[in-house]
């Protein structure tokens, strides 16, 4: 027998905050469903994911905008990305402001758009689109629109503030080395923070990719040649932190409870040989350079594509075949020396 809609409804585990007819009125159900961070399952946090990708994209334009080879030709579809990135940045601004009313820290005051209008948090989201509108009706010079429009990297403390705030408060009373597993490794007192920092190195794993390939381009490499040199080293830098962060930290899970054998037996996993894969060419190269002819190593960078497999199988099945394969791929090293 077939339930009725009913009993459906029910057995249905969505909020009830989250349901129309709870809520009360469409602009609390609109809250709750988009800027409400105490209900789980609703759009808050892809809401405020994706904002953030477009702010380190709109940085990453701003850069790209100072290279006239690149700039130049596509000056029309520069202006484009600014204009939906303004127009994002505008309805979410908007946004907040209509549903501030229904916003806790807000709601107790006689005029809570005012009072959300004069908050730190929304005079950053002002002024992340304001020398855009400024523009339209005064003349500025755009070296100064540039730099009015590099105050966007603001609107990450939105995203991020909150975040430490919600991680201090799981982690209090820890020890720092506890607070920095938390931060790197998923579990219970990571919060926001580890997802952020997460998608921080899987940001910086696809844009390091992406410039080895146009890297290997010859009239890109030769226009955007000390840009790649300066990005594949904060690359490698920010890999690197990552990596010790967690050999550092990884004694703290149960498995590797050692001090020495702990972080041997992790550092012998698969995770670990391709976190260090993704930085040893660098320093292999920078180290020796003088000695040998390494510059066939740069090649391995692409291996930092298999970072973004740390949650999959096929890590495992990459240390089985590095294993299995090491006197081979030992003997070739030697001969190329």
């Amino acid at each position: 027998m077939n339930p009725s809609p009913n009993e459906l409804d029910d057995d249905f585990t969505m909020d009830p905050q989250l349901r129309l007819s709870e809520a009360g009125s469409l602009r609390r159900w609109l809250f709750n469903w988009l800027l409400n961070s105490e209900i789980e399952g609703n759009y808050y946090q892809f809401i405020e994911r994706w904002v953030a990708l477009l702010i380190i994209a709109n940085l990453f334009a701003l850069v790209f905008e100072h290279v006239p080879a690149i700039y130049q030709p596509y000056a029309h579809w520069f202006h484009v990305f600014d204009l939906v990135s303004v127009g994002v940045f505008t309805l979410e601004y908007l946004l907040r402001l209509y549903l501030a009313p229904e916003d806790k820290e807000f709601k107790s005051s006689s005029l809570p758009r005012l009072a959300y209008a004069r908050s730190p948090f929304a005079l950053i989201d002002l002024i992340a689109i304001l020398p855009f509108y400024l523009a339209a009706f005064v003349q500025l010079d755009l070296r100064m629109l540039r730099a009015l429009r590099l105050l966007r990297i603001f609107k990450l403390f939105r995203v991020l503030i909150p975040a430490f705030r919600e991680f201090q408060q799981l982690n209090a009373g820890r020890s720092f080395r506890q607070k920095l597993h938390a931060l790197v490794w998923p579990g219970e007192y990571g919060g926001r923070l580890h997802d952020y920092f997460d998608t921080f190195i899987m940001v910086w794993v696809v844009v390091s990719v992406v410039a080895v390939i146009l890297e290997s381009v010859a009239s890109i490499n030769y226009i955007l040649n000390l840009e790649f040199i300066v990005l594949d080293t904060i690359a490698v830098g920010v890999f690197t932190l990552e990596y010790l962060l967690r050999i550092h930290t990884v004694v703290e899970t149960t498995e590797h409870k050692h001090a020495f054998f702990g972080r041997f037996k992790y550092a012998r996993s698969g995770n670990a040989i391709i976190d260090l894969l993704a930085v040893l060419p660098f320093f292999l190269v920078a180290f020796l350079h003088h000695l040998f002819d390494l510059r066939f190593l740069r090649v391995f960078r692409l291996l930092r594509l298999l970072k973004l497999t740390k949650y999959t199988g096929s890590t495992k099945t990459l240390y089985t075949v590095i294993k299995r394969e090491w006197p081979v791929m030992s003997a070739s090293v030697f001969t190329n020396f």
